[in-house]
């Protein structure tokens, strides 16, 4: 398999947005602790929620679902 072919396809985008997803849901209660010190654990569940949109929409931009991203 040509692997450079297979990276050309791939979209910036989509894979910023993927990992930015995956990072977001994963340390949620870490980053809310950090940036909202007391009332960061309110802030935890939607910040996954963003988290994981973003990773959804990182993931279809990559299959190419919005053509030209």
């Amino acid at each position: 398999m040509d692997w450079e072919k297979v990276l050309s396809r791939l979209s910036v985008p989509g894979i910023t947005l993927l990992l930015a997803g995956a990072v977001l849901c994963v340390q949620a209660t870490r980053l809310c602790r950090f940036v909202l010190h007391d009332r960061g654990e309110r802030a935890v569940l939607p910040v996954r929620i963003a988290g994981l949109v973003l990773a959804l929409l990182g993931a279809l931009i990559l299959l190419d679902v919005f053509p030209g991203l």
